[in-house]
């Protein structure tokens, strides 16, 4: 019977595991029907004559001559290879020329790099070098641009919103513009409400940053490795938040070629994973000091940075390799948001005419304020004293905003207090809660979904050093989990476990996994995010009984 108008039909969520060749024969497709999809058989040939032919191995970077002794099918089915492709966006880099790995985790708030000699990865460094200066693991991820925002004057801490000055030499035009930051939450699926303003397209915002950051990474390694060429020996694996898109990530790639990172908008030397996914690498290794890293255990990445949370649940098949027990889950509920709910408390105080306007004229002033309320309250909150009081001096911090307090009520009432605000316990409390209360609904129902015993659970990223985030986290899931803690350098957990990641695809052989010592990890596999499936329509033809044809082609599709 002649067949045709196939149709193409996303039928959603799966959490179903990669490579098993059991639901590879399940897949509903009839096949008795030559025109459908090529056999496992044939598929699997294919793939073979690709790697042979192009080297392109989704799953690892090793030598050519590994890549003729490993074949398609002792490696990853077809399933596998689309899921990787999908996660990573990428191809697999020149697999002969690797000689140094770097992970770069760009961040909403803060960003920072890890590296790591292909030769040496038990030698695995975090970058604490930051504009001349020695201490910090990250810098921020903020750009200060000249008055007609075309050229970067300064980026990083440097370029941070500083508190206004009296009086501005003629010369001096740095009050022309404001810190640009926060652009990277326009690589999220948010509404415009929530994106923040910029004075310059988000993209080019992505590009220049990349660009100065880039200069660092070539920077230190062309002094650790002068004989290294940065193009052709350099992995760079960037690391991107569990719910971005394929587009996001293409834009990713588009922003890092025109920042100089790689030489080709194709390059195989750039690879994506996702933080969650580069924490559990490096959590991995924490697991031994508790004396879980052992396989079928399973633990929890808690990874909270300053624009989203993005949660994974791993389980450890063997001493190399972990696999994913649930789909990775994220929401844009980073500590970003806790700023954010600041300033709803501000409005509820001042109004919401007066902090429009300090917005919109100078924006540059209400980041100084963010930043105060940063260092004096956020980062020190801790919701164990219950006495905890800051005094917000408006007159103090930003003096702008007093003439923007136009309502009699309001501006009588501020002038009794000196135009001082009181944040106590509650109200910290208050501003917290929100956004707490998103992250633990998010670690809800990553346990529930997992559906299995979960023995560890790592927080990771900047705002996991918040002890009250901490706190809540294990007064609400401490019978559930037996383990929960903050890793060594929470800070730096993404970009050190994205170098390890890029050194065991380096490594990978799953032919030689059990001999290879010097292999750290390797991700075995990823749970699908869509399942694709095939449905074709038969040219109508009246017959008589049509119940015998009908079932014959209802059973080609129920498995």
């Amino acid at each position: 019977m002649s067949r045709k108008n196939l149709e193409l039909i996303i039928f959603g969520k799966d959490i179903d595991q990669l490579g098993s060749e059991e639901e590879n024969d399940e897949l509903p497709i009839s096949k008795k029907d030559n025109d459908q999809l090529n056999s496992e058989e044939d598929s699997d040939e294919e793939d073979s004559d690709e790697e042979d032919s192009d080297g392109e191995d989704y799953n690892r970077l090793g030598s050519e001559e590994n890549n003729d002794k490993v074949s398609s099918e002792e490696n990853n089915s077809p399933e596998e290879n689309n899921s990787l492709e999908e996660n990573n966006n990428q191809l697999s880099p020149e697999e002969s020329n690797i000689r140094v790995v770097v992970g770069l985790d760009f961040g909403t708030t803060y960003s920072g790099f890890a590296y790591c000699h292909v030769s040496e990865e038990r030698n695995l460094c975090s970058n604490d070098i930051w504009h001349g200066e020695t201490r910090y693991l990250k810098t921020n991820t903020v750009l200060q641009y000249d008055a007609e925002y075309n050229k970067v004057k300064c980026w990083g801490a440097p370029a941070l919103a500083k508190k206004k000055r009296r009086r501005v030499r003629k010369q001096d035009n740095s009050e022309g513009s404001i810190p640009v930051e926060l652009f990277k939450l326009h690589l999220g699926d948010l509404s415009d409400e929530v994106k923040p303003k910029l004075p310059v397209d988000y993209k080019k915002a992505i590009t220049d940053y990349l660009r100065e950051i880039g200069e660092v990474i070539k920077d230190t390694i062309k002094t650790r490795w002068p004989l290294i060429d940065y193009f052709e020996n350099i992995l760079l694996v960037i690391t991107v938040p569990a719910e971005f898109s394929d587009k996001s990530k293409a834009i990713m790639r588009v922003c890092a070629f025109n920042a100089g990172l790689i030489k080709e908008e194709c390059s195989t030397n750039l690879q994506f994973t996702t933080e969650p996914e580069a924490a559990a690498v490096y959590c991995m290794e924490n697991l031994e000091g508790q004396n879980l890293a052992r396989a079928g255990t399973n633990f929890m990445i808690v990874d909270c940075g300053g624009g989203t949370v993005d949660l994974t649940t791993r389980k450890i098949i063997n001493d190399k390799q972990l696999g994913e027990i649930t789909e990775r889950t994220g929401d844009f509920c980073g500590s970003t948001f806790i700023d954010a709910e600041f300033i709803k408390y501000l409005r509820k105080i001042l109004g919401d005419v007066p902090m429009d306007l300090l917005r919109d004229n100078d924006y540059g002033q209400m980041q100084y304020l963010i930043q105060q309320f940063c260092r004096n309250c956020k980062i020190p909150f801790s919701g164990d004293d219950p006495d905890f009081s800051y005094e917000l001096d408006i007159q103090e911090a930003v003096p702008i905003l007093k003439q923007y307090v136009t309502d009699d009520d309001i501006r009588k009432t501020l002038e009794e207090v000196e135009w001082v605000i009181d944040i106590d316990f509650e109200i910290m409390k208050s501003i917290f809660e929100p956004v707490v209360q998103r992250i633990l609904h998010l670690i809800k129902a990553q346990l529930d979904n997992a559906q299995e015993t979960c023995s560890a659970m790592f927080l990771v990223g900047g705002f996991s050093e918040s002890k009250y985030l901490q706190k809540k986290i294990k007064q609400e899931f401490s019978h559930r989990v037996n383990n929960i803690s903050v890793p060594t350098q929470p800070m730096a957990a993404i970009s050190r476990g994205a170098a390890i990641y890029g050194l065991s695809i380096k490594l990978n052989d799953l032919n030689n996994i059990g001999n290879d010592g010097n292999m750290k990890c390797v991700i075995s596999s990823r749970v699908l995010k869509y399942t694709y499936g095939i449905i074709y329509h038969t040219k109508w033809k009246e017959i008589r009984n049509i119940e015998k044809p009908l079932v014959a082609i209802l059973k080609n599709f129920i498995v």
